[in-house]
């Protein structure tokens, strides 16, 4: 790990806020994690990113029961996996991540498959503090630049 930074969310605009500029560094092969307990923001924050790489309103759906969402954009697909349902880590390999990697992915529960994270990755953990704040912790990992 090479940079944290913590940053509180007050709401849902400074969580798009963050998504835009996180968008912003973006491009083939990028690996976001999204961790934190049920109802942290995860999959608001994906929806929220996913649109700003979009030219167009996306509907974003939640991958936890089919467990993995794509969306083809112009340039690149963007994997979006919710890793909450499944109980082997090793179940990553039957829902195309060999392909999602060359990709984006935005993977939701990432700590179920660890060993199989790439070095180069993001990770934004979501969660709150003693008095209910919400914030956000984000690391860096490898190669993978980030300054807010």
């Amino acid at each position: 790990m090479k940079d944290v930074k913590k940053i509180f969310l007050a709401n849902l605009e400074d969580t798009k806020d963050i998504a835009v500029e996180i968008s912003k560094i973006i491009k083939k092969k990028f690996f976001i994690c999204l961790s934190g307990d049920l109802g942290t923001g995860k999959t608001t924050f994906a929806n929220y990113l996913i649109n700003a790489l979009s030219n167009k309103k996306i509907k974003v759906l939640s991958p936890t029961f089919p467990i993995v969402q794509y969306y083809r954009l112009d340039n690149f697909k963007i994997w979006h996996y919710d890793l909450y349902r499944i109980k082997e880590s090793h179940e990553i390999f039957s829902l195309d991540f060999d392909e999602a990697l060359n990709e984006i992915i935005i993977m939701e529960w990432p700590e179920k498959i660890k060993k199989f994270l790439p070095e180069d990755r993001l990770e934004l953990y979501f969660s709150e503090d003693k008095n209910f704040n919400r914030f956000l912790l984000i690391k860096t990992f490898g190669n993978i630049e980030f300054n807010i």
